[in-house]
């Protein structure tokens, strides 16, 4: 099995191409096999993963140009890549364990707080972020579109199952989400960081 997650991590490495504006990597193709893994919400219109190795998720995390700079770097921010007129580029590749977190709160304009236990928590660095299976589309329960009904949100103190998250930035850029952060290649400790550990 570790031969073949090695494949899938060479073949996906092989992807990620630089040129003038930043990293091309993987394109966005909606989901298509290999990379047909989808969460059920609202992260799914920009990422693309497949499974590998039984349970383990490997993919992409997807970011657009704004065609402005912050301090001399391009700006990007998420978005709906399965719309036509959106030119979605790998933000980051993304690995995902999977785990059940406790759902904490959600703050508007960040995103929402999970508890995880510490003896869940994987030994390797940057597993930062814990993103939820199926319903509901949004924290709150909207879908964020114009004109829809909410559904019901996560409940606080409810454990969901989902997958924690290690983004890994291909690219220098300032991501506009959530207050904005400067992005340097690597391991990306703050964009998307989401849980505390050992709650009380």
């Amino acid at each position: 099995m570790r031969i073949v997650v090695l494949v899938l991590f060479v073949l996906s490495s092989l992807f990620l191409t630089a040129d003038s504006d930043g990293v091309t990597g993987y394109p966005w193709r909606s989901h298509q096999a290999p990379y047909d893994f989808t969460f059920g919400n609202h992260i799914d219109v920009h990422q693309q993963s497949l499974m590998a190795d039984g349970d383990k998720l490997q993919g992409f995390l997807y970011i657009r140009f704004m065609g402005g700079e912050q301090d001399g770097v391009p700006i990007a921010e998420h978005g709906k890549c399965d719309m036509e007129a959106v030119d979605c580029t790998v933000g980051w590749v993304m690995q995902g364990l999977k785990a059940s977190a406790t759902f904490k709160e959600h703050v508007s304009g960040d995103h929402p707080t999970w508890c995880v236990d510490a003896s869940d928590l994987p030994k390797q660095p940057g597993y930062v972020h814990f993103h939820w299976l199926n319903g509901p589309a949004h924290p709150d329960g909207s879908s964020h579109d114009a004109g829809t009904t909410h559904e019901g949100g996560l409940e606080p103190g409810e454990t969901y199952d989902g997958y924690l998250l290690k983004l890994t930035a291909v690219d220098r850029f300032f991501f506009k989400h959530h207050g904005g952060f400067l992005v340097e290649p690597g391991i990306d400790y703050e964009t998307h960081a989401n849980i505390e550990v050992d709650c009380p």
